[in-house]
């Protein structure tokens, strides 16, 4: 029903990349039970740093502590080509 993944360098930063919920649990407080034990497991990283792919995601992870990098600015190469 849900699945959150993170990347960490095992030190000093862990990536959470993304937090997904089957649509038909939306609205059970699934994504924050799994948000929050991310924020357990990393909880002494000097940064945990939310990767949210759509803007209106930011919220979500605002309500759990995080804060938007004032001069923070996603970057990304795609590699599609003729591949879709």
């Amino acid at each position: 029903m849900g699945l959150a993944r993170a990347l960490d360098d095992s030190e000093l930063v862990a990536y959470l990349h993304y937090v997904l919920v089957d649509p038909a649990y939306h609205g059970q407080g699934i994504a924050g039970t799994m948000v929050e034990m991310m924020k357990e497991k990393y909880k002494n990283y000097l940064y945990i740093e939310g990767m949210p792919e759509e803007r209106k995601n930011a919220a979500f992870y605002q309500r759990h502590g995080f804060q938007i990098m004032p001069d923070g600015v996603a970057l990304q190469i795609c590699n599609f080509g003729d591949k879709r």
